[in-house]
């Protein structure tokens, strides 16, 4: 086991939650649930709005190109995923490649779409620094989400359509969208990053079908999440006492289609989130909410592109299997009941995902003011991991969001990722020279 820690030498080890006096946070509280609610009743009230390609239209408006693919999953899921197959910047330097570039897959969060990674425009966001710097460049949907909610066979307005978890999203989705995307780029390996959910995603399925670890250059995870006995958020608690264990309520509320983007979002969004707007503080409050109260750096000028695109969409049952880990404080696989477990996997207990499975050097990048991964929980994952790289966040109000939308988020957390994977290829040969 190799674990590796960095931090700033000016860090403390005290958690922040937020410099607000209390009866302000109180009140901003109440006013975020009632702004959850409201979301909640129109996505239960509302058609979602169906092919809508933003992703694709934000890339080319970026003077980047772009490639839309179809992937067909195992169980007949059919999901969106994008490929930025090189960069304008290139292009006007008239470099012409003999090699194959390398590949970087990059994997979205729960509620979340390909969008995450681009929409802080060209000279911030990941993907658009990853093409600028020779990849070829892939953007993966999850099944449910605003790009990735067709099926072969079921229509997305039934249930069975959302019999789901992020199991099925690590071992079928994920699986298949990084072997699509070697297969069309004629490689071998990729680099790999993600941001919340999907880090759930890659230790499912690194532990789940460990052979996929020879399909990884280098891993780097933001806001890791797998084991969850520290999570703060105040809503898990909550719903860890009603959903965190199987019952009558969460077999009525799984299966459900949760928060997709509707139509009359897209119209409140314009209203609410604009720059202009007396109420945009309600946005960037929710995102506080949610992610880790009182953070500096977020992006205020994206809060209309944010709300446009999220939340994209996802399955209850999702939601239900993270308040399982809360409650379990474990990291296995879904817990249906004994009846159901004993015919499922043979046991009354779901099992544990064997993350000792997971033999690729794993980066993790993480901080003290994030809701939903918590530092305890983080390093403690890393003393389990084969080999493990930690780097703690230097601002002490980093939250959750920051990994994808904060104003410094390229000197940060960025240029960090390119400098590793660059080095890993010029290491291996397979590094791309102007």
């Amino acid at each position: 086991m190799c674990i590796k820690m960095q931090q700033s030498t000016t860090a403390t080890t005290r958690r922040i939650t937020g410099s607000c006096n209390i009866s302000n946070n109180i009140k901003m509280l109440q006013m975020l649930f009632l702004a959850l609610l409201l979301l909640l009743l129109l996505s239960a009230q509302i058609e979602p709005v169906d092919g809508l390609k933003v992703t694709a239209s934000l890339i080319t408006n970026h003077n980047y190109p772009v490639e839309e693919h179809t992937v067909h999953t195992p169980d007949d899921y059919i999901l969106t995923i994008y490929r930025i197959p090189t960069s304008p910047k290139l292009q006007a330097m008239n470099q012409t490649q003999e090699k194959k570039k390398p590949v970087v897959f990059l994997q979205h969060g729960i509620l979340c779409a390909s969008d995450d990674w681009i929409i802080n425009g060209p000279e911030t966001s990941l993907a658009y620094m990853f093409a600028d710097a020779g990849y070829d460049v892939w953007l993966g949907n999850a099944r449910g989400n605003t790009y990735s909610r067709q099926h072969k066979h079921i229509h997305p307005d039934t249930s069975d359509f959302w019999k789901f978890s992020w199991h099925e999203i690590g071992v079928y989705d994920l699986a298949a969208m990084l072997d699509f995307a070697l297969a069309v780029s004629d490689s071998k390996s990729l680099h790999f990053v993600a941001h919340s959910q999907g880090t759930t995603t890659y230790f499912v399925l690194m532990s789940s079908l460990p052979w996929y670890n020879d399909k990884v250059r280098t891993v780097h995870l933001l806001a890791p999440i797998a084991y969850m006995r520290n999570h703060s958020f105040i809503l898990s608690k909550l719903g860890g006492m009603l959903l965190g264990s199987p019952s009558v309520l969460s077999w009525v509320l799984g299966n459900m289609e949760l928060l997709p983007i509707t139509s009359i979002q897209k119209i409140l969004c314009e209203h609410v989130c604009s720059v202009g707007s007396m109420l945009k503080f309600l946005c960037s409050g929710l995102l506080d909410f949610i992610g880790g109260w009182g953070t500096r750096h977020l992006n205020h000028t994206l809060l209309t592109d944010v709300c446009e695109t999220h939340p994209a969409g996802a399955s209850t049952t999702q939601i239900i299997h993270y308040l399982q880990l809360y409650t379990s404080g474990d990291f296995r696989q879904y817990d249906h009941g004994r009846e159901q477990n004993e015919i499922i996997y043979r046991q009354a207990e779901p099992p544990s995902y064997n993350v000792q499975n997971i033999n690729s050097c794993v980066n993790m990048y993480y901080s003290d003011n994030d809701y939903m991964s918590a530092v305890e929980d983080v390093e403690y994952l890393a003393t389990l991991l084969p080999c493990a790289d930690l780097y703690r966040i230097p601002y002490k109000d980093w939250n959750h969001y920051d990994f994808l939308w904060s104003v410094n988020v390229k000197e940060v957390i960025n240029n960090r990722i390119i400098d590793k994977m660059h080095s890993y290829d010029i290491e291996h040969n397979t590094a791309i020279s102007f």
